[in-house]
């Protein structure tokens, strides 16, 4: 039997480009070299602004599945859901979220939308178009984000904003939405903890949990303690060094129980597939969790959250790679065509 071929697909990432972005280079190179170890072949590809370039590509090499690492396509995450719709029609099998669940929780206001409907907990919220329409949710603190690229985008502590008024909090929507791709959501600031729970696609069709990450924040801290993009991706800043990962959640395994339960949940709402990772706060005042994200697809980089939670349950990078291709195999009924498993 031939050795599986597996087509690692990113999008392009330009010279100079952000740390967020040239971490998808990595990322593709780690999958790549993980892909090696499970015993299979993988290749290379690149996304980039004509898709018929990528579908001649694949055409010509009929990989056995496709590993989907792109994460925006002509530098908007919001078309990230381009890559899978272009794999499907090409009648190719491909890991992770298809491109209806991509685009669901690719747009927060309506990722807010559905949770509630679902009865998940959210924090309440408002769109500069509700806004504008009157609808309020209230005097309250808020924080504003990019509403249909990733949270971190143009995320800052000046994005944590008091409001007793609509035109208030969207004038200061305004001010920030050219730094978040144009638009922007205002959800309630839960001041608290910041969680968030990993999810990875197991044979059979179940889902392992993974264990419950924390981030915690310096308490010497100035400003809001989130999870901003100059914490995430600046490295050499003092907000970077002001968050580290905690897997301590010793003598709180109800409030960890209900968050797994609640990730749970969302992965069947989104119909979810792979592996994700669904972000919450927990509030300081009343001890509940709301669900602030729903991502599909979360960096597998080594040395990213999600690897480190699966390294807390003994599983190497390798073995996260594997589960994922094998997912993307079984629900393409073609698990058969996999060798060295």
């Amino acid at each position: 039997m031939s050795v599986l071929h597996v087509a690692v697909v990113r999008e392009d990432v330009p010279g100079g480009a952000s740390p967020d972005a040239l971490d998808t280079v990595r990322q593709a190179r780690s999958v790549a070299q993980s892909l090696a170890l499970c015993g299979w072949r993988a290749s290379e590809h690149v996304f980039g602004r004509d898709p018929s370039v990528l579908e001649a590509e694949l055409a010509q090499i009929r990989p056995d599945v496709v590993f989907n690492l792109v994460e925006s396509w002509s530098g908007l995450a919001s078309l990230a859901c381009v890559a899978p719709a272009l794999f499907r029609k090409a009648g190719l099998a491909f890991t992770g979220a298809d491109e209806g669940s991509m685009a669901l929780s690719g747009d927060k206001a309506l990722a807010r939308r559905l949770l509630h409907a679902a009865g998940l907990p959210v924090p309440s919220g408002a769109t500069m178009e509700e806004l504008r329409r009157g609808v309020f949710p209230g005097a309250s603190t808020y924080i504003i984000k990019a509403r249909f690229e990733d949270a971190s985008l143009g995320l800052g502590p000046d994005c944590v904003v008091a409001a007793r008024q609509p035109q208030e909090l969207l004038d200061a929507m305004q001010g920030l939405a050219s730094r978040m791709g144009g638009d922007c959501v205002a959800e309630g600031y839960v001041r608290g903890r910041e969680f968030n729970v990993a999810l990875l696609a197991e044979a059979g069709g179940g889902v392992c949990v993974l264990p419950v990450a924390e981030m915690v924040f310096d308490p010497g801290l100035t400003g809001p303690a989130i999870l901003h993009y100059a914490a995430k991706w600046e490295q050499e800043s003092a907000d970077y060094a002001a968050s580290v990962r905690s897997f301590d959640l010793a003598g709180e395994e109800d409030l960890a129980s209900n968050m797994r339960r609640i990730a749970l949940s969302c992965w069947d709402l989104f119909g979810l597939a792979g592996y994700a990772r669904i972000d919450f706060r927990v509030g300081e005042d009343d001890g509940l969790p709301y669900v602030i994200d729903v991502n599909p697809n979360p960096c597998i980089t080594p040395d990213a959250g999600f690897a480190a939670a699966a390294l807390r349950a003994n599983l190497d990078h390798a073995v996260v790679v594997r589960s994922i291709v094998l997912d993307a195999l079984a629900r393409a009924g073609r698990l058969e065509t996999a060798s060295h498993v």
